[in-house]
């Protein structure tokens, strides 16, 4: 928790990649930027008039000044942080961080805010058993389009059909389940690689298999790099049946949609219930292996999938909705 941080993912979701036009840097003003009506006060926090904007975390000078505001404070949070700090699947430094912000911040920027804004559904109904204050509901802005989906016709003239499994550190649970799997996959069927990420090995057959690439973890500007490169044509996302995974946002969705894939998401996950072009599978990551089997060798459908869930996304314009939810929560008026 010492000394200064990174701006995080989240920070450019759910405020910067919508609000980077009221803000005026940390650092560098150059001109024309003097009389924006929102300052950075650190990489992931923001002041507008007497409010107050703390995303997820900063330094603890930081995360003190926003507990110490004396104007109205808001806190947008992306993850059921209490949950993570006892889940025994996540990885054993990364449960220990969570637990010492929660003990030393978290809770107390819960009960100080005046509005906290939840990235999802079930986090909201979550953070509502430990809060009297008003909470809202945010989704995440991507900056990036949803890919145009030429990347399916090379399918036809048999080229390899590319799977891909996002996540960080903090998905290794559902990893573990589907690495088996896919290794078995990979194994029975010709003409498919998989791509996943994970600091280390996770299955040695996995591991050696030549169709298999495993990715390290990268920083937030090289992943977003990578996504403008790469494509593929199916997208796994298990999650762990834990508090911790079962309170995530709907952001995965629109990562597949960036890399062109549809997406394969447990049946009971909220925010793909009900959304079209949305592929569901079975809610235990270990149940996979007939579900994936049966997109394997219903390839050809994958494409129109893939563009039937960018027709039915619920927001279509998710930048003005987001600034429009901002600037009735900030005093930034009719700049």
């Amino acid at each position: 928790m010492a000394g200064a941080v990174n701006r995080l993912p989240s920070t450019d979701l759910y405020f910067l990649n919508a609000m980077a036009p009221w803000v005026r840097p940390r650092f560098g003003l150059r001109w024309g930027m003097r009389d924006r009506p929102i300052r950075a006060v650190g990489a992931n926090a923001f002041v507008a008039g007497d409010a107050f904007v703390l995303i997820r975390q900063d330094t603890p000078d930081v995360m003190r000044a926003a507990l110490d505001w004396r104007g109205s404070m808001v806190y947008v949070i992306d993850d059921d942080v209490a949950a993570g700090a006892v889940c025994p699947l996540l990885p054993d430094g990364y449960r220990a961080r969570l637990a010492r912000f929660e003990r030393a911040f978290h809770r107390h920027l819960l009960a100080r805010a005046d509005i906290v804004l939840a990235a999802s559904d079930v986090l909201a109904r979550r953070l509502a058993q430990d809060r009297a204050g008003p909470i809202a509901r945010i989704d995440p802005v991507w900056r990036q389009a949803a890919a145009d989906g030429a990347h399916f016709a090379p399918l036809a003239r048999g080229a390899p059909l590319h799977i891909v499994q996002l996540g960080s550190a903090s998905h290794r649970g559902a990893l573990a389940a589907t690495a088996p799997i896919m290794r078995e996959v990979l194994d029975r069927h010709a003409g498919i690689t998989f791509t996943y990420f994970s600091p280390r090995t996770i299955d040695g057959g996995l591991e050696r298999h030549p169709r298999a690439r495993r990715v390290e973890p990268m920083t937030w500007p090289e992943y977003q790099r990578w996504m403008g490169r790469n494509r593929f044509h199916l997208g796994l996302y298990p999650l762990a049946q834990t508090p911790f995974d079962r309170a995530r946002s709907a952001s995965k969705l629109s990562e597949h949609a960036i890399l062109g894939a549809a997406a394969l998401c447990p049946q009971g996950w909220p925010p793909a219930q009900g959304r079209q072009g949305v592929l569901l599978a079975p809610d235990r990551p270990e149940d996979w292996g007939e579900i994936i089997v049966q997109c394997i060798h219903r390839r050809d459908e994958l494409q129109w999938i893939r563009q039937s869930f960018s027709k039915s996304q619920p927001c279509v314009r998710p930048f003005a909705v987001q600034q429009e939810m901002w600037k009735r929560i900030l005093p930034i008026g009719q700049w």
